[in-house]
């Protein structure tokens, strides 16, 4: 028997014996020693993404409880904090991005010497300016009965933010110019 067999024959065990308002404190007890075994098959739809380790950290213990709009919430701070850490930078939010990004900014991605390399460095400056102004301003300041987040929401704009983190991970500083 292979470690996927037996893993699917514990799996299938464990959610025999275990009561519903159990399955969290067992997946944490698996957690801790090291297996990744996950009753709540919401939670393989987690797994399966392949998310930056960042979005593991910061979000699975949120998104087990079902709390999507915190997941993300918790996703979209810690960009902005990662990419103020990789910058050097005071500033927050909107305009860190606008300020780092761009091809003038001290984070980058490619070489802006040609047009392509230019379009996909401002690209992430304002793919990143939209998690911010779209994410994590409204998470931020709203409610979160008012700015409801659903399951696949929560998937997609994690998957987004894992994007942005991967993008930030080989981005290279370059001092600014001081003049």
């Amino acid at each position: 028997m292979n470690n996927e067999e037996r893993n699917n024959l514990l799996k299938k065990f464990l959610k025999l014996i275990t009561p519903e308002n159990m399955i969290l404190k067992i997946e944490n007890i698996l957690d801790q020693a090291g297996i990744k075994l996950y009753l709540d098959e919401s939670l393989n739809e987690f797994c399966s993404r392949n998310f930056h380790y960042l979005i593991h950290q910061h979000c699975l213990k949120l998104y087990k409880q079902r709390n999507y709009f915190h997941a993300v919430f918790e996703a979209a701070k810690v960009y902005n904090k990662k990419v103020k850490e990789k910058a050097q930078s005071e500033k927050d939010g909107y305009s860190l991005m606008m300020d780092v990004w761009g091809i003038k900014g001290v984070l980058k991605v490619t070489q802006c010497e040609t047009e392509t390399d230019k379009n996909v460095q401002e690209g992430l400056k304002f793919l990143s300016v939209g998690l911010m102004q779209a994410i994590r301003n409204p998470t931020a300041h709203e409610p979160a009965i008012y700015w409801p987040i659903s399951k696949e929401e929560c998937l997609d704009l994690l998957s987004f933010i894992s994007y942005l983190l991967r993008q930030l991970d080989k981005a290279v500083y370059y001092k600014a110019d001081v003049k």
